[in-house]
């Protein structure tokens, strides 16, 4: 199996657990700043889109690096996370500026990390993302 198949597996079954878990937040709370202190450095798959986003005091902030994208940033976007296994964090924030909201999967353990999100929510230009990628930097 190629790394292709291997992480598009683990996409798949990941957003499945999203959908589980996202029942058991709406139960359990709105999650917590568990990422807060982190800075993740990665590539999306098939691409140049590179990345960093940082999280601190339940705010994360990013800028792209790398690719058609490089240059935008943005700061002070309140978010979620929980850790859902060891290692592996659920996140989402929501740029009600934009209008976006983005959940990211970040998977320390294999240094992968997955994105859904729905771009421009309410608008003309309203669409759906669905990225994955690989973690070059974790730090904590």
């Amino acid at each position: 199996m190629n790394m292709h198949t291997r992480i598009g597996k683990l996409v798949t079954a990941l957003v499945l657990f999203q959908f589980v878990a996202a029942v058991a937040w709406g139960q359990a709370g709105t999650g917590d700043h568990s990422l807060d202190g982190t800075s993740i450095d990665w590539t999306y798959n098939n691409s140049e889109a590179r990345m960093v986003v940082s999280f601190d005091n339940g705010l994360g902030s990013y800028e792209w690096i790398a690719g058609g994208r490089t240059g935008n940033s943005d700061s002070s976007i309140p978010y979620s996370a929980r850790e859902i296994s060891p290692d592996i964090f659920l996140m989402s924030w929501v740029q009600a500026d934009r209008p976006d909201f983005i959940t990211m999967i970040f998977d320390f353990n294999s240094m992968t990390i997955a994105t859904t999100g729905l771009i421009g929510y309410g608008t003309d230009r309203q669409r759906s993302l669905f990225m994955d990628g690989v973690i070059n930097s974790v730090d904590r």
